[in-house]
């Protein structure tokens, strides 16, 4: 064969490739994606939560699992659900209690109104004595230094929230900030954090988004080789309760507040005779967790062992404690149902991929990640084999217009063309590939969000096993994680556009002769 003719057959081969892509593609439609949006954000799923009345999640699982098996998708595992066993750890408000006693051992104040994070998953009773350690904080810059000079070992630190600069800024409270308390209370041997509002800057709906969170409970992997629970406990108090602890010194939580903010030094101090007693009680069960896993086998009779997975999670918040319902159109309706369409597309195709495409609807992500990480420890195809993972999580808001500047830091909603896509980039071709894709359907890419999310979402499982990554989000609203996450605000247009690109780049590497090159490891 001339050289002539071989390389016209490559280019009519490429082409063909190329038609058969965007015929396929076409099958994604914003028709499609709301019909099965209405149905997984409705009010009648409750949240798609563990523990509502109505077994919402479950009922989204089934819905994932009928819809694979319309589409005559083979099951990843024996009847699509990849089932596991999760450890339930719920607190009980109603005897959780904390009481203060004076150097004589007497009850001088006793409050349930507290709620706390971390700790053992079992019954917890903590004692200690108090100190008062202002904010909490050190700051490298200023070397301001809250606990300097502090004794912290086995006991109760009342401390504030927010920091020095954040308090005179009145800036937003941030769960970052708190935890960093946290980690150097504990590196002094405390037993618990008191954390409340500081005076000056009370923020209910921010300490309720935390009661709600805490309150709600928490899972983790039965038999986990590692734990996620955090030794010291975090206890969230009023500030009736700080005013109490340090009422033998006779100063009051404001009065301290004001003495740092306007000399712009610590005011720490051990409270004498005070000694705090917390009754943490918690109630345990196992319950199960199910992945839907389904595969369209890959037509190369080798290159078949080799695949793509798609992730999305199907799990959201539930109902709130006044009967609000967590529909998560977004959060993450958006990704659940885009995976639909593009394993529609797949399968729709006369001549698959040469290389397999799994799909992977996980459950558990907002309790931490849990049914990736267990996929991650039982992949249907060795993750030496999986040349990358695209995950679809809250793909279908846009800002009205395009950001002239992204802000890392608040996540900002992208425009009408712009998607995050996070990435380890540990693949330099991906990437390219990528590229080139948004580049054909108009969308602008940013990974501006991968420093602060890389373990924030289903990818990161894959990613630590040295896989590709590519984590596709439109960017965080003001409905995040609340109850107006509805179906009505959902960018229909901009939502197929994304999933056709996730569609495109995996169809690309399913396709390609050779296996993906793998040119950065894990840092």
């Amino acid at each position: 064969m001339n050289t002539k003719l071989l390389f016209t057959l490559i280019c009519v081969a490429i082409s063909f490739l190329s038609l058969a892509q965007k015929k396929e593609m076409q099958t994604i439609t914003e028709s499609d994606l709301k019909a099965h949006l209405e149905f997984i954000a409705s009010d009648n799923l409750q949240g798609r939560d563990f523990f509502t009345e109505a077994p919402g999640l479950n009922i989204t699982a089934d819905y994932l699992k009928a819809q694979c098996a319309k589409m005559g998708l083979k099951p990843g595992v024996e009847g699509y659900f990849q089932k596991f066993e999760l450890e339930a750890v719920t607190p009980d408000p109603d005897q959780t209690v904390m009481r203060l006693k004076d150097g004589s051992g007497n009850v001088s104040y006793e409050t349930k109104n507290i709620f706390s994070l971390g700790g053992p998953a079992k019954n917890d009773t903590v004692i200690g004595d108090v100190v008062f350690a202002g904010f909490g904080w050190y700051n490298e810059d200023t070397k301001y230094n809250d606990t300097k000079d502090l004794d912290l070992k086995d006991k109760i630190v009342l401390v504030m929230t927010r920091t020095l600069e954040q308090s005179k800024e009145g800036a937003e409270p941030e769960m970052e900030t708190e935890m960093k308390k946290m980690s150097r209370a504990m590196m002094g041997g405390a037993k618990a954090i008191v954390l409340v509002s500081d005076p000056m800057n009370p923020n209910p709906e921010y300490i309720e988004s935390i009661r709600k969170y805490a309150t709600g409970g928490s899972l983790t992997l039965k038999g986990a080789k590692s734990s996620l629970i955090i030794p010291i406990r975090l206890i969230f108090g009023t500030e009736e309760l700080a005013d109490k602890m340090l009422e033998a010194s006779g100063k009051t939580l404001a009065g301290l507040q004001k003495e740092i903010l306007e000399s712009e030094s610590p005011k720490s101090f051990s409270v004498n005779d005070l000694t705090a007693e917390v009754k943490l009680i918690k109630s345990n069960e196992t319950v199960e967790g199910k992945n839907v896993v389904a595969v369209i086998e890959g037509s190369d009779p080798v290159l078949k062992n080799e695949c793509i997975v798609f992730t999305s999670h199907y799990d959201h918040l539930g109902i709130d404690g006044e009967g609000g319902i967590y529909n998560g159109a977004d959060d993450n309706g958006t990704g659940t149902v885009a995976m639909l369409e593009i394993a529609e597309a797949f399968q729709s195709m006369k001549r698959k991929p040469k290389r397999s495409i799994v799909f992977a609807w996980v459950t558990g992500e907002e309790k931490g990640l849990l049914g990736s990480d267990y996929y991650s420890q039982n992949p249907i195809f060795p993750m030496e084999n999986t040349l990358a993972d695209i995950n679809l999580d809250m793909v279908g808001r846009s800002a009205e217009k395009e950001l002239e500047v992204i802000d890392s830091e608040s996540k900002s909603l992208a425009g009408p063309n712009g998607m995050y896509i996070v990435s380890g980039k540990q693949s330099t071709e991906l990437m390219k590939i990528s590229d080139e894709v948004c580049e054909d359907l108009g969308l602008v890419p940013s990974d501006e969000l991968t420093k602060a999310f890389l373990t924030r979402s289903d990818y990161y499982h894959f990613y630590k096993n040295g896989v590709p990554i590519l984590g596709l989000s439109t960017g965080l609203h003001e409905d995040y994680h609340k109850i107006t996450d509805e179906i009505e605000k959902i960018d229909f247009h901009k939502m197929k556009r994304v999933t056709q690109y996730a569609f495109s780049v995996a169809y690309k590497v399913a396709n390609q002769n050779k296996r993906l090159v793998v040119d950065k490891p894990v840092q």
